[in-house]
């Protein structure tokens, strides 16, 4: 790994999903790593949808819409569309190196859920995802750091918060956050019910989606 990084580097975060919607949970995970990990700035990053697996009647643009009222009022978030301008689905690693090619100067933070880690050996080009930046790692219910490819990973890479500022890529931080069990799933249900008040929706998100009529139905 790199360990001549000049302090003045900025560390990104890049916080991925398919914000389908963008509710609290995504929101509280986020202020932690940003206060927990020092970061400068954290970027969410809406993935692309194909139409057959997108929420019917809500577009790309709709979520990223979505994202932004969400985060008017975090300073330290911003919308990151590099995604959401593709044709086609891409993979991390591909986004990262386009994401490294426009911030050459600052260090990526990937931040992923343990569920991930557990898996991650089976993304495609992994090892390049840690040549571009590093991972940082947040508990989700039902997966632990000693499942699946978390151990030998966290064996290999894993590293303090304050790696992401002595190297440029290539460790792997793992958060003690509380765990934030909100179900995009379960609030497109209640959505499709026609329910007014949701909590783990901002009002200003939860104003936008029944202003557009989105998530009217339930998507199989």
């Amino acid at each position: 790994m790199t360990t001549n990084q000049t302090k003045s580097a900025a560390v990104i975060g890049i916080l991925g999903g398919t914000f389908d919607p963008v509710h609290q949970g995504h929101l509280a995970c986020g202020r932690y790593v940003i206060e927990h990990c020092g970061l400068d700035q954290l970027q969410l990053m809406p993935c692309h949808l194909p139409p057959h697996r997108a929420s019917p009647g809500v577009s790309a643009r709709q979520r990223a819409t979505m994202v932004e009222l969400a985060i008017a009022d975090e300073p330290d978030m911003q919308l990151q569309p590099l995604e959401l301008n593709r044709d086609s689905p891409s993979y991390t690693a591909d986004s990262l190196a386009m994401l490294k090619q426009q911030m050459p100067t600052a260090t990526l933070a990937f931040v992923i859920g343990m569920d991930s880690l557990c898996y991650f050996k089976q993304w495609y080009n992994w090892q390049h995802i840690l040549q571009l930046g590093h991972l940082i790692v947040c508990q989700r219910p039902g997966y632990s750091n000693q499942n699946g490819d978390a151990p030998a990973l966290l064996a290999e890479f894993g590293a303090t918060t304050a790696a992401l500022r002595q190297s440029d890529h290539g460790c792997i931080v793992e958060l003690d956050n509380p765990e934030f069990a909100i179900s995009a799933t379960a609030i497109r249900a209640a959505l499709a019910r026609k329910q007014q008040n949701i909590p783990e929706v901002s009002l200003q998100v939860l104003n936008y989606i029944q202003q557009h009529q989105l998530y009217q139905s339930e998507a199989l």
